[in-house]
């Protein structure tokens, strides 16, 4: 019996298999490519075509990145392959600004308008926004 506790409860040995290194150094490069451009999981996974888990399960290291999908996440994240496969440097990427909701959802209210009032509308943003600038 002391035999088999100790086999159940003895520390597992950590293998270093180098697949396994490869896709965490990945994973989390393509994590902080994802923050660094402001995105969550669910909006990075609907620019690849991919459900959320799926980019949940690449950036844990579950899953190997596949040349398809590297070319995919890059082209999503609007960097070259060859950042997104650096894992050794940080990203020098600039943050992209994401518009409020509240402003997104004022424009979709103005595109709903008929095209005379949305005209009317955006001639008095532009002039605010101009005087606003002078």
């Amino acid at each position: 019996m002391a035999l088999t506790l100790t086999l159940v409860m003895a520390p597992r040995k950590k293998t270093s298999d180098p697949r396994k290194t490869v896709n965490l150094a990945l994973g989390k490069r393509l994590a902080e490519l994802r923050t660094l451009r402001g995105l969550s999981q669910r909006e990075l996974a609907e620019r690849v075509g991919v459900v959320q888990v799926v980019v949940s399960n690449y950036e844990v290291g579950k899953l190997r990145i596949t040349a398809e999908a590297a070319l995919r996440f890059a082209a999503a994240l609007d960097v070259p392959i060859q950042q997104l496969l650096e894992t050794g440097t940080l990203p020098e990427i600039v943050p992209q600004r994401k518009p409020s909701r509240k402003v997104l959802e004022r424009l979709e209210k103005i595109e709903g308008l008929p095209r005379r009032k949305q005209d009317a509308i955006l001639m008095t943003i532009d002039h605010f926004l101009n005087s606003a600038a002078s």
